[in-house]
């Protein structure tokens, strides 16, 4: 089950890259368009925000199941390594929670935008539910693979990442 989620969330981050791959390259049209040709578009600025919620929650599962999240362990690094790795667990099971709580409401959400047809403000005029898809996705997926990393670290504490996250700014 751990392999099946960790390469569900290993294609997400992949379709992620590409969708930041081609936020950059429609934006270079747009600038191009818009200096080069005085013809700027007006569907450039919003599908790029939709992509970049699309890449984003896309990817986060696969950090999560990195442990490349944001974590901070000014604290915890002091620890005992059993304790850092029960502390770990708890981590991602409160990751869990708060995200399938998170996805829970995002899908009550998206269906209420279905039901009175919302549409975003701008030229495109979006259905909602396209931009709150991701979002629910992205959650459930988060849910998954940290459910799924907890489990794995019983056989596989380096799961955990029993490595520090180092700063490099």
């Amino acid at each position: 089950m751990l392999l099946l989620i960790n390469r569900l969330t290993q294609v997400a981050a992949v379709v992620a890259a590409a969708l930041f791959a081609v936020i950059g390259l429609i934006v270079f049209y747009e600038v191009a368009m818009r200096h080069a040709f005085l013809a700027p578009t007006s569907w450039v600025e919003e599908t790029a925000r939709v992509l970049q919620i699309y890449g984003v929650f896309l990817a986060s599962a696969w950090l999560v199941g990195r442990r490349e999240h944001i974590r901070i362990t000014v604290l915890t690094a002091y620890l005992p390594p059993p304790v850092q790795m029960w502390l770990s667990r708890l981590v991602l099971l409160a990751i869990g929670a708060v995200t399938g709580i998170s996805a829970w409401y995002g899908i009550e959400l998206m269906q209420f935008s279905i039901d009175i047809g919302q549409t975003t403000d701008t030229t495109l005029e979006l259905p909602m539910w396209l931009l709150q898809g991701p979002v629910v996705v992205g959650l459930t997926l988060i849910v998954l693979q940290a459910l799924a990393t907890v489990v794995g670290s019983f056989h596989s504490p380096e799961l955990l990442g029993g490595d520090q996250p180092h700063s490099e700014v």
